[in-house]
């Protein structure tokens, strides 16, 4: 599991230029935390491709997250799909919702986000509620459901932003960062 860590070296403090080594570090350290205030500039426009990612996977496995594969679909509705959108999978048939939530491209996707807010989603299809917590005649089959690879793959992001952050923060100059 990555970890991040930091290895500071501080010799001779009490003598000359010691002080100043303590007063950059305290520096850094600070500009750190507000290169990491604001979401928008480091974390969120990392977090857009691996939940990108995680919904491609969804998508080709259809389902497969904690509650399993997406349901199958009634026999009536797959032969009536099987006309209209020949060789389509379970949750694809024009295929907006697929590249709704798996291309930032689409005209269909929602990708917004601001200093502590992330939004990632779809806008004008109204179904993709729908197959996310079902209705009372058809089932859901959830294209959020991450999988466990989903949660680590968050976290190596965000760490992934935390030493971006502490680039330019000049922090990285500093100390040893260990991967």
């Amino acid at each position: 599991m990555p970890v991040v860590g930091l290895h500071i070296d501080v010799q001779h403090a009490g003598e000359s230029g010691g002080e100043a080594v303590l007063e950059r570090l305290s520096v850094a350290f600070e500009r750190t935390g507000e290169e990491l205030r604001d979401f928008s500039t480091h974390v969120w426009p990392k977090l857009t491709p691996v939940f990108e990612a995680e919904e491609r996977r969804q998508f080709d496995a259809q389902g497969g997250g904690p509650r399993g594969e997406w349901a199958p679909l009634t026999d009536a509705y797959a032969r009536r799909k099987e006309l209209l959108y020949p060789g389509n999978p379970i949750l694809v048939a024009s295929g907006a919702l697929k590249a709704a939530l798996t291309e930032s491209s689409s005209p269909f996707a929602t990708r917004a986000y601001s200093g502590q807010q992330f939004e990632f989603g779809t806008s004008g299809l109204e179904y993709a509620s729908y197959h996310q917590v079902g209705t009372e005649r058809m089932v859901a089959r959830p294209p959020f459901d991450f999988s466990d690879d989903f949660e680590r793959d968050v976290t190596e992001a965000a760490l992934e932003a935390a030493r971006e952050a502490m680039a330019s923060s000049g922090l990285d100059e500093l100390v040893e960062v260990v991967p």
